[in-house]
């Protein structure tokens, strides 16, 4: 939960205006539901224009409790704002923290309807102009987009980081029409941890002083539903995720937008997308990061992110001609791979910035599978440069740039890969903090699990920008299936290898997300899989790897049957993948400030944050474990409260069941003061998926169970059981 400290920030003291906070403000909803908000109120130095002078506001919008919480983040850089001539508010979402009311869902019709009364809140108050810019990242990064494309008009910019354009396709519930074994359940449990503690027993407005804590908050308790439970019955890209997904219509975001995302984070590939397809204003930051703010975010190199915030506002926003308008819309981190970095654990990625004003288009298909208009022609046309892309044709065991002769080698291979394949994959979601084992290690042993393809040495460098793509000729034994396709490079000296790229997609979904269909078995199917976008420099001497597996465990929950593969080379038409060069004419600078943040929270850490990730294998039950471990560390605020979150997780499958797979997830917050006289609150959660194939469906169990002041408080028990839906 909290970064370590970031020895390469430095903390400003002095602003162009005087900043006062106010914690315990209230934003009254047309309903009456009052929300909790904290604002930072710029006070101009020059007392004969204060009361004339209007401002305005940055709005961040979450569920992550403003007074306890993001208290830290928040200090730090909605603060910072501040002192440069703009409000900062920071409300709690209804139901959630110090906000009355109940909590219902991600991005809900009551989420984007509140949102927008907030803006008119805003608007009424006497020290704004009725300018409101939406800041947030993740959480509060979809929201922004989402309420872009609401259009408010007095909504004129938008700060998103690491959030997407599609919520089927890109984010955290169904990965490529996969459900991610790892990431998804990870999210549940921590959403279902998060939305059991107790308001803040402080008054912090919002909810009425000298509130029965104990009562809203079983009010709460009792109408709690883990977040699972509305994803896990939507498995297909209905208009359950149609809701809040922007890509239904670019158009419809017409103010300025400055997007932030990470190559360890896995909102990457929105960026690309975004910046392509919006027709505003527009600007992006892509650099090696993880899902935490460019500041402080690991893997380095951190930049000066609130630095270039203010420069984007104050030319947005206050009209200052300050030169950013010269600025080139994508700036990017080119990485190096290197087997330096195969730990993972990575304090900072090899590479430098790129600086360029060409958008690399996103594949059709992604379009085509999520029922979007696309232009297929155009597409198509960028395709046949041959200057644009390198083609390799699939050979049996090779990578070829000629199209070997159907007679020269086996026309066919088959695979079955072992369901622990994807054991190094690493996280798809990176935390972006230096504590968490997150990276992908050396891939040789899922390779070894998998069908490979290898190139000759590259004789000269290869610089890749936008999406690697492959076009196979697939077969399976059974009515459905998954691949993964990861490209990886071939270490000169060592033969290590590096992951680059991958792509997932669940077979029954290879012509529509929405309306997926069995596969027939034995019959070849043309398959396009897209993999995640790149920029990258791969030396002289290296070799490339194209690997294929049929499971990816715990990235994604593995298919109900064994299902073998085979791919058909020149039946009807060549095996391709297809790499995007990097051609477009950049510029090479680092000039980025310097990490600066605002003055923090005099907090006290108590303990300090530990993790494992450890893997076993009993090979006798031919069972494989992976035991992921992490304590965020003990905390104490400055008000007396203190924090303490920990999880245990485990990733059990065998080898060759896919009807094995099981995860368990335990949690604990442990949430209370020094004298335990307002509250001890001691929250654990105990979270189990599991599958069974007759009939085939989805198995979750989650327990909670709360103590206050060593009394039993609340003890619930979902079980829950869903119908596996083409999966």
């Amino acid at each position: 939960m909290f970064s370590p400290k970031n020895s390469n920030r430095s903390i400003r003291t002095e602003y162009p205006y005087i900043i006062e906070k106010f914690s315990s403000i209230t934003v009254l909803l047309n309903d009456g539901t009052k929300l909790a908000a904290t604002i930072w109120m710029p006070k101009n130095k020059n007392e004969e224009i204060r009361k004339e002078e209007k401002f305005a506001t940055i709005l961040e919008y979450l569920p992550y409790r403003k007074s306890d919480w993001t208290s830290i983040r928040d200090e730090i850089r909605l603060k910072y704002f501040s002192g440069f001539g703009y409000v900062s508010l920071r409300v709690d979402i209804r139901g959630t923290g110090n906000s009355q009311g109940i909590f219902d869902d991600e991005y809900s019709h009551q989420e984007h309807t509140d949102m927008l009364q907030t803006l008119q809140w805003i608007q009424n108050q006497i020290w704004s102009n009725g300018k409101v810019v939406i800041y947030g990242k993740s959480w509060g990064g979809f929201n922004g987009l989402q309420l872009g494309s609401l259009q408010s008009k007095n909504l004129v910019g938008i700060i998103s980081a690491y959030s997407t354009d599609d919520r089927y396709s890109d984010d955290i519930h169904y990965c490529g029409g996969c459900l991610p074994a790892q990431e998804a359940l990870t999210w549940s449990t921590q959403m279902l941890l998060w939305l059991s503690v107790p308001p803040h027993p402080i008054y912090q407005g919002g909810i009425d002083e000298n509130f029965d804590l104990e009562s809203i908050w079983k009010e709460r308790l009792n109408n709690l539903v883990p977040l699972d439970c509305y994803w896990m019955k939507h498995q297909t890209r209905d208009d359950y995720w149609r809701h809040g997904s922007v890509c239904e219509d670019y158009s419809k975001i017409t103010c300025p937008v400055l997007l932030i995302g990470g190559f360890a984070d896995l909102y990457t590939d929105p960026v690309f997308r975004l910046m392509s397809k919006l027709e505003c204003p527009k600007r992006a930051l892509l650099g090696p990061w993880g899902h935490n703010w460019p500041d402080e975010a690991y893997p380095g190199p951190q930049i000066g992110f609130l630095q270039e915030v203010i420069a984007w506002l104050d030319y947005h926003i206050k009209g200052i001609d300050n030169g950013y308008d010269k600025k080139e819309i994508l700036s990017i981190y080119k990485l190096n791979p290197n087997i330096n970095e195969l730990h993972s654990i990575v304090e900072e990625r090899k590479g430098e910035w790129i600086h360029l004003n060409q958008i690399p288009n996103y594949p059709y298909e992604h379009d085509q599978r999520n029922n979007l208009k696309f232009n297929k022609e155009q597409e198509e046309e960028e395709n046949l440069s041959r200057e644009k892309y390198l083609n390799y044709y699939l050979s049996f065991g090779s990578l070829q740039t000629e199209i070997i002769s159907k007679n020269v080698l086996p026309n066919k291979i088959s695979f079955l890969s072992p369901q622990e394949t994807g054991l190094t994959s690493g996280n798809w979601l990176g935390s972006g903090s230096l504590h968490t084992p997150d990276h992908s290690i050396d891939q040789r042993i899922d390779d070894g699990n998998s069908l490979c393809f290898d190139s000759p040495p590259l004789n000269e460098t290869l610089e890749l920008f936008g999406f690697p793509t492959v076009k196979l000729n697939l077969s399976s034994n059974n009515s459905n299936g998954l691949i993964c396709v990861r490209l990886c490079m071939i270490d000169e000296n060592s033969s290590s290898s590096i992951l680059i790229s991958r792509g997932i997609l669940n077979l029954t979904h290879y012509k529509s997300h929405e309306y997926p269909e069995d596969l027939i078995p034995d019959q070849i199917y043309n398959v396009d899989v897209t993999l995640s976008g790149v920029c990258v420099c791969l030396p002289a001497g290296c070799r490339l790897r194209l690997s294929l597996s049929s499971s990816y465990w715990p990235f994604v929950w593995p298919s109900s049957q064994l299902s073998t593969l085979t791919i058909h080379f020149n039946n009807p038409s060549p095996c391709i993948l297809t790499l995007p060069r990097l051609i477009e004419n950049y510029s090479s600078r680092n000039d980025f400030h310097r990490p600066e943040i605002a003055q923090g929270l005099p907090i006290k850490q108590l303990s300090e944050s530990s993790s494992q990730r450890i893997r076993t294998i009993d090979e006798i039950n031919e069972i494989v474990t992976l035991k992921i471990n992490g304590d965020d560390g003990c905390i104490e605020y400055p008000d007396g409260l203190i924090f303490h979150e920990t999880i245990e997780s485990i990733y059990q499958i065998n080898k060759n069941d896919p009807q094995s797979a099981r995860i368990e997830i335990e949690r604990n917050i442990k949430y209370y003061f020094k004298d335990q006289s307002l509250l001890k609150a001691d929250i654990k959660t105990k979270s189990i998926m599991f599958s069974k194939q007759s009939p085939s469906t989805f198995h979750l169990i989650h327990q909670l169970n709360i103590k206050n002041k060593d009394q039993e408080f609340f003890n619930k028990t979902w079980n829950l059981t869903f119908p596996r839906l083409y999966n």
